[in-house]
């Protein structure tokens, strides 16, 4: 199949019943996911009520599909059409629902011409993605709930015969740190069937919300449910942390469940529960403290996020009480599955538990003296006795004819016999699984995380961090071509994880999700030799038509200019790059608005000063999104590489290389790309760690040639909850052959601080003009912190010095 094939357009013509008149129609295939063979063909078929659906010889369930399908097309369009469960071969126009035991499970055919539509399956499912694959061929009035008459409510002709990539298609939803209403569940698994994904994971309890009705423990909802507040800002913004002082809560009783799960299942969606345990208990434990290490002491429901150093302790009574939500839960939930959690254990209390060391002196345990074959890494009998607790689970859960599903810290001490690992932490946890014959779900962040920005910061809202653009979520692929059959064999899927942390809000929720979403059950359905980055583009303009009827508030970046800078050939280059192709991309360098008259975009331009660059995307004359607004600075430096004293940090600039890979550019990293730091987010800066032995950041550029340079420019960020303050002084240092140099200057800053939060300094250093080669510049750090009272205690000491962050420097 050649990629852009289904971007033919076929221009026909088409004589509308009722009337002689012809109209000119094109044929468009905006199908997401990409069906795997696709051939277009001429002509379109005309819904009216003198079309027939026939399901002779259906099941009920069948019978039901097609049923909804006329119930939905007579609500927006008018067209009321007859259901005939009898054979009648000769009518036409007809919709036809064939059963066809040769389709793979949850495949479907589906051939649209302009005298009927067949589609075939084996099973109920694939007779429901036939379907869903009809609705996206509509025009998108479809989804909506309002009688639309001028809708060009005919199909394009079409031969499609589709079938999964993979068995599991999933998205979780996180409802514990902020909770979801039943109705935007329902909404959520509207759009996971409209996008054939099968897999809905419902995480129900963390550290911050317990969210599932159990009737055997009722303090779980009643305490557990519940939290006096919330953290305002992201985690890091600051120390102490700041809260709304807002009550919260939430559950779903067992009848609310029963229901959520019946809606789910007629629309072929398995629904997964996930019930955390070692970790991720907090509120279990404020429920029931006797679960914890520590059971005289009180707890309470946290309103801040991370990790907490409270868990299970592994005892008789907490197997007693766990066994007793997972009785009620296997009861509940039809699922083959329960999802157990497992990741994330701190196993500082069970280090200094009696009980927990007696158990793992009981059960032999040891720490590690070589590497574990199979992931080479040395484990603790902590980690070990993980291990026994996860085990002992899974065989509880076993007798209840289910199996467990867990994060990937679940391989750590062992992997359970009969466990599928869901590997989160990168795509080694994964395959380290599937190469041990077990089953495994890929997850990884960042690619399938949707609580990262999505765009940039500067103009998004909060999230908890990263940044990962639609294009590097598309682009992911879980099981390379070269993988081994072992590996193919037990990659059965991919997930998609919506953390809530920071989604407060159903339309935080929506905009965090979506489009992304459609990303991933691309990734999901679409054989990866299908799939195209500019094709699905050129699909998703009418899949937001499709999102806006249907109320979903997506994240609109695809209609918005992105502006990034990138070293090519020796030169630093400004790149905008919208990712709707139908747009053309105008631009200022003025600071002035720009209009459908401005500069036209047509490739990457040299950064040659500093410019205050405008933007937005056009089409047909007008702008379809925001004008993104981002003066760039083209000095002496810009797109040099260069040298530091120390290392750089796990932050490194926010370039964006091949596939929007975060750090894509190993020369500029961030501190001579052109763009300067900022409040919104981390991700512009670049971070230095400093210790009591060193204090200082060398940074040493060698222009293209001698030059006279009077002024520096800098960056530096104020975030002590993060343990960074802002540069304390500046020593500028010039040489012509770069061993001797020559002090120019020497800078010492005075701050009035903000009481709160993170805040970006930009200061200039101007001095006698200066002949240069090579420029030396000396950063001392800010002083000092004091552990546990300007940040978190996470390390020893009484006092820190505080690190670096920096970005941009400039020299003119």
């Amino acid at each position: 199949m050649k990629k852009g094939f289904f971007l033919l357009l076929l221009s026909l013509l088409i004589i509308t019943p009722g009337c002689q008149q012809k109209k000119e129609v094109a044929n468009e295939y905006n199908i997401v996911p990409l069906p795997n063979q696709m051939v277009p063909q001429e002509g379109r078929f005309q819904l009216s009520k003198t079309v027939k659906v026939i399901a002779a010889e259906c099941t009920p369930e069948v019978i039901a599909v097609a049923d909804s399908f006329i119930s939905q097309i007579a609500l927006t369009s008018g067209i009321k059409m007859q259901l005939l469960t009898q054979n009648d071969n000769a009518y036409s126009p007809a919709i036809i629902f064939h059963p066809e035991s040769s389709i793979p499970d949850e495949g479907y055919k589906l051939v649209v011409t302009p005298e009927n539509i067949t589609i075939s399956a084996s099973q109920p499912n694939g007779f429901f993605y036939g379907v869903q694959t009809l609705y996206q061929l509509l025009p998108p009035v479809v989804y909506g709930d309002k009688l639309n008459k001028r809708a060009n409510w005919s199909i394009p002709a079409v031969e499609i015969e589709d079938a999964p990539r993979f068995s599991y298609r999933g998205m979780m939803l996180d409802v514990c740190r902020n909770f979801s209403s039943v109705e935007y569940v329902k909404k959520f698994i509207d759009m996971l069937a409209m996008h054939k994904m099968n897999i809905f994971h419902w995480h129900l309890t963390d550290d911050q919300g317990w969210r599932i009705e159990i009737k055997k423990y009722p303090e779980l909802t009643k305490t557990g449910a519940n939290r006096k507040e919330t953290l305002i800002d992201y985690y890091y913004t600051n120390y102490p942390q700041i809260f709304d002082g807002k009550p919260t809560g939430g559950y779903y009783t067992q009848e609310q469940i029963k229901e959520i799960i019946d809606y789910a299942a007629s629309k072929y969606i398995t629904v997964i529960p996930e019930i955390e345990m070692p970790g991720h208990a907090l509120a279990a434990i404020a429920s029931y403290p006797y679960l914890s290490c520590n059971p005289d002491s009180v707890y309470d429901v946290p309103g801040t996020w991370g990790i907490f150093e409270e868990v299970y302790c592994p005892k008789e009574e907490t197997f007693a009480f766990l066994e007793g939500v997972i009785d009620e839960v296997a009861e509940l939930f039809p699922s083959p599955y329960i999802h157990v959690g497992g990741d994330e254990c701190y196993k500082t209390a069970w280090k200094s538990c009696e009980e927990c060391q007696a158990l793992i002196k009981k059960l032999g345990l040891k720490d590690d003296t070589t590497p574990n074959p199979v992931d080479g890494k040395l484990h603790t009998k902590e980690e070990k006795l993980q291990s026994y607790v996860i085990t002992r689970m899974e065989k509880y859960i076993n007798s209840k004819g289910k199996n467990i599903i867990g994060w990937d810290e679940i391989l750590e001490g062992g992997l359970a016999p009969n466990a599928t690992v869901m590997s989160w932490q990168g795509v080694e946890g994964g395959m380290n699984a599937a190469k041990q014959g077990h089953n495994a779900i890929m997850t990884p962040s960042p690619y399938m995380y949707l609580d990262y920005y999505q765009e940039d910061p500067e103009t998004a809202p909060i999230t908890i961090g990263g940044y990962v653009t639609l294009k590097m979520t598309y682009n992911y692929n879980p099981v390379a071509d070269d993988a081994d059959e072992l590996v193919k064999k037990h990659i059965i899927g991919v997930q998609g994880n919506a953390w809530n942390e920071y989604m407060q809000t159903e339309e935080r929720r929506d905009y965090q999700i979506f489009p992304k979403m459609t990303a991933i059950a691309e990734t999901a359905w679409t054989e990866d030799a299908n799939k195209d980055w500019n094709d699905y583009c050129s699909r998703l303009e009418e899949e937001f038509e499709r999102l806006d009827i249907l109320g979903v508030q997506a994240c609109r970046n695809y209609f918005d200019v992105n502006v990034n800078t990138k070293v090519l050939n020796d030169t630093l280059m400004v790149i905008l790059d919208c990712f709707n192709p139908n747009a053309e991309v105008r631009y200022t360098i003025d600071g002035s608005t720009p209009t459908p008259k401005s500069t036209l975009y047509t490739g990457p331009f040299a950064l040659k000063n500093n410019i205050n660059l405008k933007v937005a995307a056009f089409k047909d004359g007008k702008t379809i999104g925001n004008v993104r607004h981002k003066p760039l600075y083209g000095n002496l430096i810009a797109g040099k590489s260069f040298t530091t004293s120390h290392p750089i940090g796990w932050l490194k600039g926010d370039i964006l290389g091949e596939n929007d890979l975060i750090y894509g550019d190993s020369i500029t990293m961030g501190l001579t790309n052109g763009k300067r730091g900022n409040n919104a987010s981390y991700i512009p800066w670049s971070i230095y760690h400093m210790s009591d032995e060193s204090q200082e950041l060398i940074f040493t550029v060698k222009l293209d040639e001698t030059a006279t340079i009077h002024k520096i420019i800098f960056g530096s960020l104020y975030n002590p909850a993060f343990r960074i303050l802002p540069v304390g002084s500046v020593k500028v240092e010039t040489s012509t052959n770069g061993k001797e140099y020559t002090e120019i200057t020497h800078e010492t800053f005075t701050r009035e601080y903000p009481e709160k939060g993170r805040k970006a300094y930009t200061d200039e250093v101007t001095f006698t003009p200066t002949e240069a080669l090579y420029v030396k510049l000396t950063f001392h750090n800010g002083g000092t912190l004091r552990n546990g009272i300007d940040c978190r205690r996470d390390t020893p000491g009484e006092i820190l010095q505080a690190d670096l962050c920096i970005d941009e420097i400039e020299i003119y």
